[in-house]
């Protein structure tokens, strides 16, 4: 069962009939009172452990052991901060077996921006750039509380009339605009939460060689390698994959990615 409030039901269902031959059912709940992506709601939690929230408040209306939910994280990337990144986690919760199957999709492949303006402001840069309408937008004052959220605009006219609302009710005359991040507002977010299914169900085909439960994927990676040019230690430089279960503490080593680090890595030959 996907607890769902924006519609990401086609997105998230196909991977899982096709590769589990199971059936997702859809369940409709106000999961936005975990956070929202315009600010009224703060998420306090991080947003693995939003989205098993959000599968378990499902579960728990519908009485099933099995719920899927996602979550998604956009702004600047935790190891690229200067771009721009959607990290997307969708998790599977069963609660019979007491498993919480994750896999985070994370991509630079995100249309988002935003923008204070006037109603008198020429702002079509700004709408090629958001690729809008075909990524929907939010308006709201620019100043004091956060008051006249208008969510989901997705034509000219409404986009006017919402500028102006907002201006008039804000204190310096002035409306924020910025893309409407939720998954049925945003194709290039869409595109990432069907990444995120396609990982999550092959996860959950893969069993643990050791207990036999579903989940046996990578867990992170072993570090350290010698520079190919000129020998020294690249703590960073990731050597190899690691597998585990999501139940018991079994691991495996992958085969090396690579044998040597690349001097671009090396604080000695790249400092």
């Amino acid at each position: 069962m996907l607890t769902t409030k924006h519609e990401k039901y086609p997105l998230v269902a196909p991977a899982f009939s096709r590769i589990l031959q199971l059936k997702i059912l859809e369940h409709a709940a106000d999961t936005d009172q975990l956070g929202s992506f315009s600010g009224e709601i703060e998420r306090k939690l991080p947003p693995r452990e939003t989205a098993i929230l959000k599968a378990k408040i499902g579960m728990n209306e519908l009485g099933l052991t099995l719920g899927l939910a996602s979550e998604g994280s956009i702004g600047p990337d935790p190891l690229v901060p200067f771009m721009k990144s959607d990290i997307e986690y969708l998790v599977l919760v069963d609660s019979e077996n007491e498993l919480v199957i994750t896999e985070v999709y994370r991509s630079f492949e995100i249309t988002a921006g935003q923008l204070v303006t006037r109603p008198d402001e020429d702002i079509t840069q700004f709408l090629q750039k958001v690729d809008f309408p075909n990524h929907k937008l939010i308006t709201r004052s620019n100043s004091g509380a956060v008051k006249n959220v208008i969510k989901g605009i997705g034509n000219l006219i409404d986009l006017k009339k919402a500028i102006r609302l907002g201006a008039n009710e804000s204190g310096d005359g002035m409306v924020l605009i910025q893309s409407d991040l939720r998954a049925h507002c945003s194709p290039t977010r869409q595109n990432n939460i069907r990444q995120a299914a396609e990982l999550l169900a092959k996860r959950v085909v893969s069993c643990c060689p050791h207990c036999q439960l579903p989940g046996w994927g990578s867990v992170g990676y072993e570090k350290g390698l010698e520079c190919s040019l000129c020998g020294s230690d690249v703590p960073t430089a990731i050597k190899c994959e690691i597998f585990g279960c999501v139940k018991c503490d079994y691991r495996e080593v992958g085969d090396a990615l690579k044998d040597y680090a690349d001097p671009a890595q090396c604080d000695y030959c790249n400092p």
